[in-house]
């Protein structure tokens, strides 16, 4: 049986994903696709004890507790005709919270997922993780903390996270050091957010026969200006310090938007130049299918949408 772990990333198309399997499930299982999502693995405390608190790092006890459990689950799904495990749960990367706390993305995914990959006492076959753009990724992270009671971030929140040096990279290295040889894609969340059926055929190598996506779906959107004003007048907030105006809340600066969006060009273009042999970049059309042919050297020192370009061109 093949286990894929779906790491999300939060605020990442993650929860449309797991809505579409979870709604799905009947029609996967019969090209013998099984699914574990939060519900399932929160609710009937498979993973319990795995999601480390502030301190990022998971106890050998909790492991040890967990390892017969999930072994129990994996026998049974195999002996019902599981032939590829999804298993989804943002939380083993960290979560939003801890991302505002620190002021970083996910800075420690290594603890926090190595409790996950040793309780399941089996090695991963593949993990996916989808990419979203750094700017938007932080303003709808920003928006769905306050919208579930965070305080408005302060300037020096700004500053720190627009300067900090932590990117998807660097998620992706530290995943790749804690899941052995499991082959690690990556997908953009502008390629997919609206189709998780498309996500997960890519996920499977494009064979199996699976239901469509309902088209627009988009789960856990981030909350409006609107929605935050009624949210923080609920709890007896002052919604005065957000900005007038309707549609979505931009806090950041122009200048702290643009470096955090040259932060992401770099990210893609690492992903484009082969991801260091540790990850792919899996997009909506591959590569091949637009004529990306180029090796890496003949596209350093290139942007990515450069890089792209002259792989259409030849």
């Amino acid at each position: 049986m093949q286990v894929i772990f779906h790491l999300g990333a939060q605020r990442s198309a993650t929860t449309t994903f797991q809505h579409y399997m979870r709604s799905h499930m009947q029609a996967l299982s019969t090209s013998g696709i099984g699914f574990w999502g939060p519900q399932r693995l929160r609710e009937t405390g498979l993973f319990e004890g795995l999601y480390a608190g502030p301190s990022g790092k998971v106890s050998d006890e909790a492991i040890a507790i967990a390892k017969p459990q999930i072994a129990k689950a994996l026998d049974l799904a195999a002996a019902r005709g599981v032939r590829t495990l999804v298993i989804s749960e943002e939380n083993m990367l960290g979560s939003v919270k801890g991302n505002l706390r620190h002021r970083a993305l996910y800075p420690d995914a290594k603890t926090r997922l190595r409790g996950f990959v040793q309780a399941m006492d089996r090695p991963i076959d593949k993990v996916m993780l989808g990419l979203r753009p750094l700017d938007t990724y932080w303003n709808s992270a920003l928006a769905y903390g306050v919208k579930r009671g965070a305080p408005l971030p302060k300037p020096d929140d700004l500053s720190a996270i627009s300067a900090s040096e932590r990117s998807w990279c660097d998620v992706v290295r530290d995943i790749s050091e804690v899941v052995g040889e499991a082959d690690i894609e990556l997908h953009k969340f502008e390629d997919f957010a609206d189709a998780p059926d498309v996500r997960l055929a890519r996920a499977l190598g494009g064979n199996a026969v699976l239901p469509k996506a309902k088209q627009g779906v988009r789960m856990n959107e981030a909350p409006d200006l609107s929605e935050l004003r009624v949210a923080m007048t609920k709890r007896g907030s002052n919604p005065a310090s957000l900005p007038d105006g309707e549609g979505r809340w931009q806090p950041f600066s122009p200048e702290q938007t643009e470096a955090l969006a040259e932060r992401y060009a770099d990210d893609l273009f690492w992903c484009v130049a082969g991801a260091g042999g540790v990850a792919k970049l899996i997009e909506r059309k591959t590569l091949e299918e637009v004529g990306m042919s180029l090796p890496p050297a003949a596209i350093r020192g290139l942007t990515y949408d450069q890089a792209r370009r002259m792989g259409q061109a030849s």
